[in-house]
């Protein structure tokens, strides 16, 4: 395909659900079926958002899916067996000096859920793993030992280190060899920003981090934040239960892998202690592998005061949080009411805080009716910006996906139908442009690295994925501009990272960006363009790609250089 435009059809979701039945090899049946206004006697499956055939649903009302007729596999599962396995303990944190060495083991734990214990990943046999405070200027040593059943490394997500030290392993273009069960490396860590940061696993995320491989990094500065009362870690995460994991692929590549248990901190019923008049600052972070999270404190104002490398321009009050896969947005709150305020993702319940009447003394109160201007942080960008807006893209990209050996059959299938082959392209898909849940199960369920690339493509050369080669100077403001296609096969949302450098997004659908952040990930809804500025400060050899685990395992990575 072309970059905007195809001679090849576009195609409708409902289209590709019916090629993937017929390739299912049951698509003769279900016309059978359907023409007698029933669908029973075909397999379970998911179309449009509704589930169809014969369907067997547990005690929350969710279905039990047959995996073997949705998705036909000969591959050796990872094992799941828990016998002998040490059980979870709390996560801790760890405050370390610069200097300081720390021991961190990845691996398999074991977890009571509901009544039943399953397999987990842990570091140290936490999840989230610990906690790591350090002081913004110093520097760690982490030797890592990997405990698991299966390669990995460690990726220290957001910080601005040496890339010898980013956990990329030398088959995607990194500097590590990846390390087999048994192996042990030492990560030297810089920390020169201050804020909240997280370290996760750079080879099967899917995998890894899905099962509980992920732990933030705290970086302390002195008079950097406001005085509140008391700080809270918010580690969201949703968890797919009874869904197997194969050793030779990744699986579900077109949507990413949904989870039916959404998590705070590892509980399903996580809860916060507050007293009255305290006022609390929450670093959120998303470790979900695919799920975008929409957070909200009912009867609660939250100002937001920063985000995934350090103060926002302007702290303001929101009414939610729109927060993707790897992103942290830092919020506060001042609790002035006793009582219970439920955590909701969109208007879900997913942990509590309880406000006792036993209220703080008025000495210990802190100001909530400030709003910090932080502009000095970002004068490199406002010194320049009206130019920095106005000059074109250095480069260019546009998120685009293909599905191999399906462009050939549709045209006949559309055709022998008698539909258009226009998905109109104008309207994002899913409400907002980000599709909050899977919806297409099914297809979902059978697809994987073969069946599904995601692709990120330069505009100027064509190149794609690995195929792009970006080289940076030092320092400079590198202007980007990202597309994310709606008119592709599957248009959806996609958090993109850039490794090892700070980056802000100046416009977004050609409006300029009031509030300015210093990110490292951004999401990209569908049918939306942005305008980013890369600042390249670090040396080195770096990665970008989707946050989202699946399309990472499905191809949608590149890398780029800073000299």
């Amino acid at each position: 395909m072309s970059i905007l435009t195809s001679k090849k059809a576009k195609i409708t979701i409902g289209v590709v659900v019916l090629l993937i039945i017929t390739l299912a090899g049951w698509w003769m049946n279900m016309m059978h079926t359907m023409k007698n206004g029933d669908m029973s006697g075909m397999p379970c499956h998911q179309m449009m958002g509704e589930w169809m055939g014969d369907c067997e649903f547990d005690e929350n009302g969710e279905p039990i899916v047959d995996k073997n007729k949705l998705h036909q596999k000969t591959g050796e599962i990872f094992n799941e067996d828990t016998a002998g396995l040490p059980n979870l303990v709390p996560t801790e944190t760890v405050v370390l000096n610069d200097g300081d060495t720390y021991e961190m083991t990845a691996e398999i734990v074991k977890q009571e859920v509901g009544n039943r214990t399953i397999k987990r990943l842990a570091y140290n046999r936490m999840i989230p793993g610990p906690i790591i405070q350090a002081s913004k200027g110093s520097q760690i040593t982490l030797r890592f030992k990997n405990e698991l059943d299966v390669e990995t490394t460690l990726h220290s997500h957001g910080l601005r280190g040496e890339d010898a030290f980013d956990g990329v392993p030398k088959d995607m273009g990194g500097k590590q060899v990846a390390m087999r069960p048994g192996d042990v490396f030492e990560y030297k860590l810089d920390f020169p920003d201050t804020g909240v940061f997280w370290y996760h696993p750079h080879v099967r995320e899917d995998y890894g981090q899905e099962l509980g491989l992920y732990g933030n990094f705290h970086v302390t500065e002195d008079g950097y934040w406001n005085e509140v009362n008391k700080e809270a870690f918010l580690v969201l995460d949703d968890f797919a239960e009874n869904e197997p994991f194969y050793k030779d692929e990744t699986t579900k590549t077109l949507m990413g892998r949904f989870g039916n248990l959404l998590l705070i901190n590892n509980q399903e019923d996580y809860k916060l202690a507050v007293q009255k008049n305290e006022t609390v600052r929450f670093y959120m972070t998303n470790t979900a592998n695919t799920r975008t999270f929409d957070i909200e404190l009912e009867g609660v104002d939250m100002k937001l005061v920063g985000g995934d490398i350090g103060r926002i321009e302007k702290e303001e009050l929101v009414e939610n949080i729109i927060i993707a896969p790897s992103e942290r947005w830092i919020f506060e709150a001042k609790f002035t009411e006793a009582g219970t305020f439920p955590i909701e993702h969109r208007g879900e319940t997913i942990g509590t805080i309880v406000v006792s009447d036993n209220k703080i003394s008025d000495s210990e109160q802190k100001d909530f009716s400030v709003f910090r201007n932080n502009s000095s942080d970002y004068s490199i960008l406002r010194n320049n910006f009206q130019n920095l807006l106005a000059k074109p893209a250095d480069k260019e990209l546009v998120i685009d996906i293909d599905m191999p050996s399906m462009d050939g059959m549709m045209d006949n299938m559309m055709m022998n139908m008698g539909m258009e082959s226009d998905n109109g392209g104008d309207e994002p898909h899913g409400e907002e442009g980000i599709e909050w849940e899977d919806e297409m199960a099914m297809m979902n369920q059978m697809s994987n690295e073969d069946s599904v690339r995601w692709i990120l493509r330069d505009v100027k050369s064509g190149k794609e994925n690995m195929n792009i080669d970006w080289q940076f100077k030092k320092d400079d403001l590198v202007k980007i501009k990202i597309f994310n296609d709606p008119n592709s096969m599957h248009p959806m949302q996609h958090p993109i990272h850039f490794h090892g450098q700070r980056f802000a997004v100046i416009s977004r659908n050609s409006e300029a960006v009031e509030n300015l952040q210093w990110e490292d990930t951004t999401l990209i809804r569908t049918g939306e363009t942005i305008e980013l500025i890369l600042n390249t400060t670090n040396v080195g050899t770096w990665m970008s790609h989707c946050h989202i685990a699946e399309h990472l395992g499905s191809g949608m990575m590149f890398n780029f250089k800073v000299k």
